[in-house]
């Protein structure tokens, strides 16, 4: 990835909540896309091709919490960094009111989920878990929960396998 864009968002959520950010960013920059989402937050075409890669980290300073969205991509693509922006902020102001409305009791991705699932790709498919660069587990990817928490179903056909994206990444075998 070689080019893209950084801005700070405010959503007015619960600190438990920001864990969300990343996850609405990136189903917003795929709306803008017409594209879908890899889990976690990894912007990519019909094909799984990567498209746009999404980073939130949340800070404090003087104005209160906010969270930093880096969007990034190959400088050989053709994007409008503006338009992208645009998407995230959207999507993310139209989930916080979701939140505030009182439909994220379950979890952060609550308001979203239904949309998220619609947008993702490899639902079904056989991944590797991994923990850096060493195979934890691998198996089918089976859910993904209002945490933004993949479920694995292990090969071994007996175990299920719950993971945060701070903890591994899914690579698609």
């Amino acid at each position: 990835m070689g080019v893209g864009t950084s801005f700070a968002l405010r959503p007015a959520v619960p600190m438990g909540h920001m864990t969300g950010v990343p996850h609405v960013c990136a189903l917003g920059v795929a709306r803008e896309l017409g594209a879908r989402v890899r889990w976690p937050h990894e912007v990519v075409s019909a094909d799984g091709e990567p498209l746009v890669s999404v980073d939130a980290r949340a800070g404090y300073d003087d104005g209160g919490v906010f969270v930093r969205c880096d969007l990034a991509w190959d400088a050989g693509r053709d994007l409008d960094a503006t338009a992208l922006e645009d998407a995230a902020r959207e999507a993310v102001d139209a989930w916080a009111q979701g939140v505030a409305g009182g439909r994220a009791a379950a979890g952060p991705l609550a308001p979203v989920l239904s949309d998220y699932f619609d947008a993702l790709l490899g639902m079904g498919e056989r991944v590797e878990v991994l923990r850096g660069d060493r195979v934890i587990g691998e198996g089918t990817l089976v859910a993904v929960d209002v945490w933004g928490r993949a479920t694995v179903h292990l090969a071994n056909g007996t175990q299920e396998l719950e993971v945060a994206p701070e903890q591994v990444r899914l690579r698609y075998v």
